[in-house]
């Protein structure tokens, strides 16, 4: 007994505390240095970016200069677009395909696509945020650890999970956020592996990250803020206002990427994306000449707007704006991330309200409260996950004291936009992007029976905990040396813990049936496929 307990928690430490702490510990770490010194270099770049357009607006003889750069530049995003076609678009909706197996990547060749694409687009000034890519190359290099410290296939998705989150953690400066994140945003449920894996890496990440923000003289924080006053009771149907502000202008925004997606994929599909990304990057030097603060990723817009550093008719014209370019960013496939001018947005939104509440006889004192709970609310109601957004507000917004006014504004907007029915933005973009990788393909519902074999990945875990293939459903589980028709048991509710032996019956669709077969035997161990076993039907 005391060797079969010996056993027993020798395969734990093997297969859950080695993988799921210690690998995605590491992954954090490598995560945390390399982000930590990516989102420096953003920032350089960024400012970089700021000097030129400035420097090109005293001296209107370099703008022919100008344009042939954007135009050398765009030839270069699109090359490396071909090179690696997942850093196309923004880079979170990417991840998430990514870490619900939804779709395949070379790791190194999108880390590395994924660093001089963004930094192109911050160069040129596109409205397009550094927490993008950032989640993407944490994703890239969890996959880049796994392979080299572990090689075990089922576990490749927990530790890119793990760097996934890391990357979105530091990026922000939120660890909370980040955990959350990968829980309701990723994969939209909550399971204890998840989280330990999540855990582990943004604790790590955070760390190092801190570390060599000490090292360096260097700040974490993604906005640097002091507490807001407390908004008493009375006053709380201005969260209202903004919640219901906040929704309406996220369904104008979620409905404009949809209809530039459609445009694109109907009616100009026929034009390269070598000629969108010039076009795109022409608009945007334009723009930059003309009204500077329209572009870049809105960072400072944000901060701007917090210490009411813009006229009502100026936050108006950037709000236009930006909802414009973002959109058109969006259906060119530009590589950027959505997250920050997700953010500027709502400041933008939560500026206007806030101008328009002050008119109303609201005191000034809570013009920053009532820009941050709309950006939360904004937040919430575009991702549809309304738990983040929350903690997000607590954790960038310094909102401790205002946490039930937060979150009264972000239930009215992720009410309304469930009401309203729009579909949450990355799952437009992700929608697209499978879209246009499946154009030609026709997917197959196939039943498949497979038995848990000796020291399987899936042994001692619950079925809600383990990542099966896409849109695979779990019907039944029959115990070892049970009989099929009298003992199969539904696993409805995810909680069966699987044995070795267990027969498993899963319903799977699928685009290629020899991955999902792969996919199956990594998790439950080889298995021996026929035709009695593979029944593929067509939808």
């Amino acid at each position: 007994m005391n060797l079969m307990r010996l056993s027993s928690s020798g395969t734990y430490i093997k297969n859950i505390i080695l993988p799921g702490f210690v690998i995605s510990g590491l992954a954090g770490v490598i995560t945390g240095a390399l982000i930590f010194f990516y989102k420096w270099g953003a920032e350089f770049i960024s400012d970089l970016s700021g000097s030129i357009y400035a420097f090109i607006l005293e001296r209107p003889v370099f703008v022919p200069v100008m344009l042939i750069g954007l135009v050398g530049l765009a030839l270069i995003m699109a090359f490396f677009i071909k090179c690696a076609p997942a850093v196309s678009g923004g880079g979170i909706p990417t991840a998430e395909g990514i870490l619900r197996g939804l779709i395949t990547f070379k790791w190194l060749r999108t880390f590395l696509s994924m660093i001089v694409n963004s930094y192109i687009a911050f160069f040129t000034g596109l409205p397009l945020g550094n927490e993008g890519p950032s989640v993407l190359i944490g994703t890239a290099l969890g996959r880049g650890t796994n392979n080299l410290f572990n090689r075990t296939p089922a576990w490749d998705r927990y530790v890119m999970t793990g760097g996934a989150a890391a990357g979105f953690a530091v990026a922000t400066g939120s660890p909370a956020t980040g955990i959350i994140f990968a829980l309701e945003e990723v994969h939209k449920r909550f399971s204890p592996m998840i989280l330990m894996v999540a855990l582990s890496s943004v604790v790590f990440a955070s760390f190092t990250a801190e570390a060599l923000s000490i090292i360096f003289g260097r700040t974490t924080s993604m906005f640097s803020l002091t507490a807001f006053p407390s908004v008493p009771v009375s006053r709380y149907w201005m969260a209202i206002v903004s919640g219901v502000g906040a929704g309406i202008i996220a369904l104008l925004f979620i409905k404009g990427f949809t209809l530039m997606y459609k445009l694109l994929s109907e009616k100009i599909k026929a034009v390269s994306i070598e000629v969108k990304l010039i076009c795109l990057f022409l608009l945007v030097g334009a723009v930059g000449l003309l009204l500077p603060s329209a572009v870049g990723s809105g960072h400072s817009v944000i901060e701007g707007v917090m210490i009411r550093e813009y006229v009502w008719y100026i936050i108006l014209t950037l709000l236009a704006v930006k909802i414009i370019l973002i959109i058109l960013c969006g259906g060119a496939g530009a590589t950027g991330g959505l997250f920050i001018p997700i953010l500027t947005i709502g400041a933008l939104t939560g500026g206007l309200l806030a101008e328009l509440m002050l008119v109303m006889g609201v005191p000034a004192e809570y013009y920053s409260v009532i820009v941050t709970v709309t950006v939360a609310s904004f937040l919430g109601a575009t991702l549809r996950a309304p738990i983040t957004a929350i903690v997000f507000f607590i954790e960038a917004f310094s909102g401790f004291n205002n946490i039930l006014f937060a979150a009264l504004g972000v239930l009215i907007s992720f009410v309304l936009m469930e009401i309203l029915g729009v579909k949450p933005l990355y799952e437009v973009v992700l929608e697209r992007k499978l879209k246009v990788m499946h154009k030609d393909d026709v997917p197959q519902i196939i039943d498949m029976e497979a038995v848990v074999q000796k020291g399987a990945f899936v042994i001692g875990k619950t079925t809600r905990d383990i990542f099966w293939p896409p849109s695979c459903h779990v019907m039944t589980v029959v115990r070892a040396g049970k009989n099929y028709i009298s003992d199969a048991r539904m696993d409805k509710d995810g909680d069966k813990v699987l044995k070795e032996g267990d027969t498993l019956r899963l319903r799977i669709q699928t685009y290629d049936r020899s991955e999902t077969e792969k996919l199956v035997s990594d998790l439950v161990g080889k298995q021996d496929y026929d035709n009695d076993d593979l029944r593929s039907r067509m939808p």
